[in-house]
């Protein structure tokens, strides 16, 4: 046993990554100590004994981890953990030490004089292999044995040669050059396309000529090579599976589907030779065929993987099938990010409440039909007792909806509140609606470098990115300023811009004074029609109801204000009669107020003119005319109610019927 298998033997790398600075949190994650991150995605595993970074990449054991943090090589990274440790590393002589040396020279030394008398063969040729791939991948040819050699990287520290007519195969000694490594292996992580891998190397330099990533598991038996590096460190392309057209190739290729299914790395399985055995034997044949297949296979990879972060023509766009938004509340609350935002005690959590009742039981909220399917709700402002009894008072004690699931602690955005919304998801497939009543409740750490509107559009992107991923709609809950705008009431959700910025979903209950019973609730986003709705919450039924919407609620108002106006009400009286004709001077129509109510107007004659004539055209929609003439020093102000044939008055409200 050397240095580094005690090392990884006695220590974990729980206890390594700690005493380095790393603090883990209740769920093994912490902030990644090789990238600025704000939210963890650092993490360890004690099964596996490594640590991972899904933010940046990094991954491996214990000395990986001090190597990399220290920027020391692995022997000395090994030898300090050793130290800070307490192992004992003295039985390791001179003889296990020179396992640890690079190839030796002699190698190096071999290879180039292969190199060098490569074209004394033609077999790369007849492999159909061009002299631009000879020369680029520096393959050789062994005069005495009479066999192509190609190196494994253009270290030249390790290689394969085959002989020519015999076809067997050399490799250098394990104590020579070490264990032997995979073919071009380096391609895992030096490039973002689709990378094939192949049984032989003469399959993986078919596919680089043809401008493909490739390597090489040279054999079957390479798929424990490959899912090892796999394992420490994630592939940076798709791995498109092309093995031999054999049954060990079919077999050793459902095994490596396994694997990779397991580690969730992207992959696809694609036979770029056709019929023929493999790869190389297609290059032999038709290499514009192969070129073709890898081609076809690199897009038919990426296709499967695609994202919205990978661009599209606007042909394929304009072609591309794209479903509709999946509504959970039709025509106002769709999947993704959504946000409602109230004063406080407006009774927004009775809303989401009752919303989460109709939704779970496929009922009506607020006049629109809902989606039914499960709820989980976060009631981080309620006791368990406050939940039940507004529960109940909504439901009239009516049996619950068992798809409901509720909670009145949660974790921080930064401190496992996802993973912990994910494993809710998995053990309940139908959950498509999750409330966070409220915001505040669940924000993470804030960071002094940043600004406030860094800050919130992070973090709102955060769990954007998660509600998209999921298919589901997150709807949080959050306060509004105490300062009121009245041109745009979104001005008024609480915190900077990039709160609002970052949903899709944007609703604001509010109310023009505290003690109002109905209020506004005004929607906006990017997949419902601008839209506001007068509600009333009905203190008896503990429900929020629509009045109407806030158009209709404003020509009700007018109407209102028109019908109690003093002097309409005075005009109407005075023209109930034959010759439906009425004149008078604004005090005379002051005086006949007083008769008719008892009360004294407050305003002059002169601001009386003035507010007839900003009735003027409402009265003409009541079948009234107003004109004006002069008498003297007055002005008289004459009424005439409009008739039709048959004796009948004309009437047409200016705001509708009020059926």
């Amino acid at each position: 046993m050397n240095i580094f298998e005690k090392v990884k033997e006695k220590i974990r790398i729980a206890d390594v990554v700690e005493r380095y600075g790393v603090k883990l949190n209740s769920g093994d994650k912490a902030l990644c100590p090789f990238h600025e991150e704000k939210t963890p995605s650092f993490s360890v595993s004690r099964k596996d004994n490594i640590f991972k970074c899904f933010g940046c990449g990094e991954t491996g054991d214990a000395i990986t981890f001090v190597s990399k943090v220290k920027g020391i090589d692995p022997l000395s990274a090994a030898k300090e953990l050793a130290d800070v440790f307490g192992i004992d590393v003295d039985e390791f002589n001179s003889d296990n030490k020179s396992q640890l040396k690079p190839v030796k020279s002699s190698i190096s030394d071999y290879l180039k004089e292969c190199i060098k008398n490569a074209d004394k063969t033609d077999y790369f040729a007849y492999r159909g292999l061009t002299v631009n791939t000879v020369k680029r991948y520096k393959l050789g040819y062994d005069v005495k044995r009479k066999a192509i050699v190609i190196p494994y990287s253009s270290k030249l520290e390790y290689y394969q040669s085959r002989s020519v007519a015999e076809k067997s195969f050399y490799k250098p000694k394990t104590e020579d050059a070490g264990q032997e490594p995979l073919f071009n292996g380096s391609a895992l992580w030096n490039t973002k396309q689709p990378i094939f891998i192949v049984e032989s190397p003469l399959c993986a330099l078919s596919i680089m000529q043809c401008g493909a990533a490739a390597v090489s598991l040279c054999g079957t038996s390479g798929i424990n090579k490959l899912i090892k590096e796999v394992k420490e460190k994630v592939p940076t392309g798709i791995l498109i599976l092309s093995l031999d057209n054999d049954e060990p190739g079919v077999k050793a290729s459902a095994q490596l589907e396994k694997e990779l299914q397991t580690l969730k790395v992207r992959y696809d399985v694609i036979n770029v030779a056709e019929d023929k055995k493999d790869p190389n034997e297609l290059l032999m044949q038709d290499p514009e065929l192969l070129k073709s297949n890898i081609l076809a296979a690199c897009k038919m990879a990426k296709q499967k993987y695609k994202t919205d972060k990978d661009s599209v023509t606007a042909f394929d766009l304009q072609k591309t099938v794209i479903p509709p938004p999946n509504w959970i509340v039709n025509d106002i609350l769709p999947e993704g990010l959504g946000i409602i935002c109230a004063p406080s005690k407006t009774g927004k959590s009775w809303m989401m409440l009752q919303l989460c009742i109709a939704v779970c039981s496929g009922k009506e909220f607020l006049n629109f039909t809902t989606h039914k399917s499960d709820c989980l709700y976060y009631a981080l402002e309620d006791s368990r007792f406050r939940l039940k009894d507004r529960m109940n008072k909504l439901l009239k004690n009516a049996v619950a909806p068992k798809n409901l699931h509720l909670t009145i602690k949660a974790e921080s955005i930064d401190g496992g509140l996802l993973e912990k919304i994910e494993s809710e998801i998995n053990e309940y497939p139908e959950i498509r609606l999750v409330i966070i009543d409220t915001l505040q409740k669940i924000r993470g750490r804030s960071n002094r470098a940043e600004t406030a509107y860094t800050s919130d559009y992070r973090e709102m992107s955060v769990l954007k990115d998660f509600a998209d991923s999921h298919k589901i709609c997150l709807l949080l809950v959050h306060h509004l300023r105490k300062m009121t705008d009245e041109n745009d009431v979104f001005n008024m959700i609480s915190g900077s811009n990039g709160i609002m910025g970052a949903c899709d979903t944007i609703f604001i209950l509010s109310k023009k004074k505290r003690g109002d019973e109905s209020a506004t609730l005004s929607v906006t986003g990017r997949d419902v029609k601008q839209l506001d709705l007068v509600v009333k919450f009905d203190t008896d039924d503990y429900l929020w109801m629509v009045v109407g919407t806030a158009e209709e609620e404003e020509e009700r108002r007018k109407r209102k204000a028109y019908e109690d106006n003093p002097i309409v009400k005075v005009i109407k009286k005075k023209l109930e009669l034959p010759p439906f004709e009425w004149r008078g001077t604004a005090t005379d129509i002051m005086k006949e107020i007083y008769d008719e109510s008892g009360q004294k107007s407050l305003t002059t004659s002169a601001n009386l003119g003035k507010e007839i004539k900003s009735i003027e055209t409402l009265l003409y929609y009541d079948g009234i005319d107003h004109s004006m003439k002069r008498s003297g020093q007055n002005r008289i102000h004459i009424f005439k109610k409009r008739i039709m044939g048959g004796g009948k008055v004309r009437q047409e409200y200016l705001f509708g019927d009020d059926d």
